[in-house]
């Protein structure tokens, strides 16, 4: 059991962690990012994932599938994602997905943005300071882990 001091603290991680995923999804909106939070995040997925289908993504994420193919459905309207052939292996369902390379392109700037936007956030910190955060949330990550 936590203690009263233990806490606040993870009331602390709690709302600090809200934030960062409040403004991260506002800074995603804006139009200087190629990508919205969810487009981001799925084409990661399928880009670290090849031939993934929409169930995979689904499982890892969390959702309902109905909501990924939603999702996915956008993403072919834009170009950035095209469905292949059934996915290989007998009972297994679904398109296999792959980037097309305007997909590809729009990720690497999507990165590219992202990680210009936290280098500019993280400019007053020392090295140090920057490995201990990295170190945290892997540590927190790894946590979330089955």
């Amino acid at each position: 059991m936590t203690d009263q001091r233990g806490q606040q603290g993870i009331d602390t991680v709690y709302s600090e962690l809200e934030t960062v995923s409040r403004r991260a999804v506002a800074r995603a909106r804006h139009k200087s990012a190629p990508l919205s939070f969810v487009e981001h995040s799925l084409v990661t997925f399928i880009a670290a994932n090849p031939g993934c289908r929409a169930t995979d993504i689904a499982a890892d994420f969390g959702l309902n599938r109905s909501t990924v193919s939603r999702q996915l459905g956008g993403l072919v309207e834009l170009g950035l994602v095209e469905p292949g052939a059934a996915a290989g292996g007998e009972g297994r369902r679904g398109q296999a997905l792959a980037l097309t390379d305007r997909g590809r392109d729009l990720l690497a700037r999507s990165v590219d943005a992202n990680r210009s936007a936290l280098a500019d956030r993280l400019a007053g910190w020392t090295a140090a300071e920057v490995d201990a955060l990295a170190a945290a949330l892997h540590r927190l990550n790894s946590a979330f882990v089955d």
